[in-house]
């Protein structure tokens, strides 16, 4: 018998919202989607534990886009947790969402304890940057709280992932310090997955023996397997991550209806 799920996480990433409710990314509107995903989750899941946002909701970086994002998630936002992406806007972030995110090392994130997890968002902006990295000072954090815990299951989430998904051009902008988190993770395999965004597609791999995820965007979707950026067809998206006992832990991708 399977056991029941310890705690369910809905992941949302890349919403590229505007203050405008009609701005658009690509020429399709975000804002409809966005909504279409909440309604979703309320069909779907929604009695979830943490909403977990990772990265680039906000287009252009305005006060008012972040605000009008808490306005619509209504009394969700408690159990909201959220780290930027290379288009957010750190300051706002942590003015409007100061439950969401806290000061980590140099950087801003979240650390959740449950029962036999911990679940840990990382910052991987770099300011003015399209790549991420995480930076010498937020992977020494992340070392030493590691190393206090050995034996705590562990689940990361960041904007940038540290793996290809083989397209060049989006692996140009991906995380610089792979190599680094690639060797911190591999001498740490309480670390069981990582689950990121930026890449506006599904994808998989591993890193220093931890699975690897990157999920499809609330905005428009890229193509994969491309050398310049091409807008795909398709729905937003959103994932939920089961952690269990043990170790155990499962994930699914949602796909929405067509908006």
């Amino acid at each position: 018998m399977t056991p029941s799920p310890l705690q369910t996480i809905v992941q949302l990433t890349d919403c590229h919202l505007f203050a405008d409710p009609d701005g658009s990314l690509g020429d399709i509107a975000t804002r409809p989607r966005f909504r279409l995903v909440l309604e979703d989750i309320r069909r779907r899941a929604p009695d979830f534990d943490f909403l977990v946002v990772t990265g680039d909701t906000a287009h252009d970086e305005q006060s008012a886009t972040y605000e009008a994002f808490r306005d619509e998630l209504g009394d969700w936002v408690e159990r909201l947790r959220i780290v930027p992406g290379n288009h957010d806007d750190r300051e706002a972030l942590t003015r409007v969402f100061p439950r969401g995110c806290r000061p980590l090392a140099d950087r801003i994130g979240f650390l959740v304890e449950t029962e036999g997890w911990v679940v840990i968002g990382l910052d991987s902006q770099l300011s003015g940057e399209t790549p991420g990295e995480l930076g010498a000072e937020q992977c020494a954090w992340l070392r030493a709280r590691l190393e206090r815990q050995p034996r705590l299951d562990t689940l990361l989430f960041v904007h940038h992932p540290p793996i290809p998904v083989g397209s060049p051009w989006l692996d140009e902008i991906g995380l610089r310090d792979a190599g680094e988190l690639d060797s911190l993770l591999a001498a740490h395999p309480q670390v069981r997955a990582v689950v990121s965004g930026h890449v506006h597609q599904e994808a998989s791999g591993t890193i220093g023996g931890a699975t690897v995820h990157t999920t499809p965007a609330v905005a428009p979707q890229f193509r994969p397997h491309t050398t310049t950026l091409e807008i795909a067809a398709g729905p937003p998206a959103y994932r939920i991550v089961e952690l269990r006992p043990a170790g155990a832990w499962s994930t699914i991708v949602v796909h929405c209806t067509e908006v």
